[in-house]
């Protein structure tokens, strides 16, 4: 239950409310009090304890600027999407763009990550002064690795290119949930918050790429009509233009940098739709699983060992549960096992499913590499595969071994944890895999 909730549910209760703020002073989260009180406040003007509140928090003054702080927001979010998207266009050159180097000037395939990230940094910063230190740290740290990598990869095409395309935006979005997290308490649980929120951006960002592309579309249709022709090259230059500016559109819909990553509304949007999708995802996708374990792996166990392709579908579909499991927890209500939770009992059996395909896909990657040798794209996996298994390995070992009614909040901090290892992973990949097979 967020903070929100709870806040809305005390509001004929003053020493409930009293409790709560209590308790966020002392988890340093009396700005996300001030916020929830502000929103109930909002949503139920006449409410005689949200107003006694607002007053002793003086949120009424700072209500009545509101308007003008608004604006100041959006300022800000659209001059830095408008010169995010100058960027992404001068970086694709008239190419399509895609991340893709056989496809790509590598201005782009190498420059889009950084650029972005770096133009989220000075949106942070921008709204959010308190941060101004991190953000400025991560910021000159994103620029200093950005030089390495351009200097690798400038100009190669092959695997190694291919797999630090991969990296590199992994490794900076991680760069920016350290400088979001580094002042909170509690930072595990708070970097799967900021995970959560980073994977609801990316939704609303593809949301918004899409009607961009169905206006580019019926644009493009409309002057076809009346026989006006508009280039290809003008369209890509569009389409690179949308594509830098809608990324901080949909960071500034989202994500409230002035409250803390585990604080953010998840009542309603996006986040309200995820969770939902989730618990219905959940049985589907248990059931898949139990198909891989108890038909497709004894009717075809050679299959991953021989094709390379059935062997990327086993690890997409790792991947893919890991976020689901990211997703389904971050909504979870932490009900008590000896109260039978459907979502703890179905987050242990689709572990444990997972755990099992995933040493599969270890067996038939070291399979791999032990007959046709060791390429950088096995490494990368191997090592890939071996982290998923911990962090199942750990996930499970969470759900067993925590308390009924604390189950789903230990999952959040394991999960929070085991996301710096894997940033490490990725880390390792961009930077010492290349002069390993030079």
């Amino acid at each position: 239950m967020s903070l929100q909730e709870k806040v809305e549910q005390a509001r004929d209760d003053v020493a409930a409310l009293e409790q709560l703020y209590a308790q966020a002073e002392a988890d340093g989260e009396s700005h996300a009090f001030r916020e929830a009180v502000a929103r109930c406040l909002a949503q139920q003007p006449h409410q005689t304890l949200f107003l006694a509140w607002a007053y002793r928090l003086k949120l009424l003054p700072e209500n009545q600027n509101a308007g003008a702080e608004r604006r100041t927001y959006w300022q800000s979010a659209i001059g830095i999407s408008l010169g995010l998207g100058l960027v992404f266009l001068l970086l694709a050159g008239g190419k399509p763009p895609v991340p893709v180097p056989e496809l790509e000037r590598p201005q782009f395939w190498l420059g889009w990550s950084p650029a972005l990230g770096l133009a989220v940094l000075a949106f942070l910063f921008a709204v959010n002064r308190a941060g101004a230190r991190a953000y400025a740290l991560c910021g000159i740290g994103i620029a200093a690795l950005s030089v390495p990598v351009l200097l690798t990869f400038w100009h190669r095409t092959d695997f190694l290119a291919v797999l630090a395309t991969l990296h590199f935006p992994f490794v900076i979005w991680a760069v920016i949930g350290g400088s979001v997290i580094h002042s909170q308490r509690n930072r595990a649980a708070q970097f799967h918050a900021f995970t959560v929120k980073s994977i609801e951006i990316i939704l609303t960002g593809g949301i918004y790429l899409g009607a961009f592309l169905i206006f580019l579309m019926l644009t493009f249709g409309i002057f076809s009509v009346i026989d006006i022709k508009i280039s290809e090259r003008l369209m890509r230059n569009a389409v690179a233009w949308g594509m830098g500016s809608i990324a901080i559109l949909s960071l500034a819909s989202i994500y409230s940098p002035a409250v803390a990553p585990v604080a953010q509304n998840v009542t309603m949007g996006l986040t309200r739709l995820l969770g939902i999708l989730t618990r219905l995802l959940l049985p589907l996708t248990l059931a898949v699983l139990a198909v891989y374990a108890i038909y497709f792996i004894p009717m075809f166990f050679w299959r991953p060992f021989e094709e390379r392709n059935v062997l990327i579908v086993y690890n997409a579909t790792i991947m893919a549960v890991l976020v689901l499991i990211s997703l389904c927890v971050a909504h979870s209500d932490g009900q008590t096992r000896q109260q039978r939770s459907p979502v703890w009992y179905g987050l242990a059996i689709l572990v444990s499913l997972t755990g099992l395909l995933n040493l599969y896909a270890v067996m038939a990657v070291m399979y791999r590499t032990l007959a046709f040798g060791l390429t950088p794209n096995r490494y990368a996996v191997l090592g890939w595969n071996v982290m998923t298994l911990l962090i199942l390995g750990a996930t499970l070992a969470t759900l067993l071994r925590s308390p009924g009614h604390t189950w789903a909040s230990d999952l959040r901090e394991t999960l929070g944890r085991s996301s710096a290892y894997a940033a490490a992973w990725s880390l390792w990949v961009l930077l010492v895999l290349p002069f390993s097979f030079d």
